[in-house]
């Protein structure tokens, strides 16, 4: 999404956020490290869905404005879905008693995750959405 946004700012932020997940993966690595655990790569079939649809999206929405609105709704729901994931593993280390060596990646991690929906959120009501979406529903 980061190569294909048209918005400038929706760009940036996208290729930002991709440099930021090779961090969250390290510091997700670090903890499996710390619990003595294999890190293994696992199916992630909402992920997976919500990429068919962005593909699918791309291939039938000619506006790039438009695209770009679908690209925000995607970053959005993709990031509320990781933030879920860790709230809950911060909730289970802690519950579990693990050490800060565990949960403060994890709460970085979800940190991370808030920002860059908060940052996706804000775009939603800039100026060059809103103009979009003037046009889209004039009388």
């Amino acid at each position: 999404m980061a190569i294909n946004a048209t918005n400038d700012r929706m760009s940036e932020g996208f290729a930002d956020h991709r440099d930021e997940t090779r961090t969250q993966v390290q510091r997700l690595e670090d903890v499996f490290a710390a619990l003595d655990r294999p890190a293994e790569r696992r199916e992630a079939p909402i992920l997976d869905a919500l990429e068919a649809e962005r593909s699918t999206l791309e291939s039938v929405i000619e506006d790039d404005d438009l695209l770009d609105m679908a690209y925000m709704n995607a970053g959005m729901m993709t990031e509320r879905i990781e933030m879920t994931a860790y709230e809950g593993l911060t909730s289970m280390a802690g519950q579990l008693d693990y050490d800060d060596e565990v949960r403060k990646p994890l709460e970085s991690n979800y940190d991370e995750e808030q920002s860059a929906y908060r940052e996706l959120s804000a775009m939603e009501t800039a100026s060059d959405m809103k103009s979009l979406w003037d046009r889209l529903t004039l009388s």
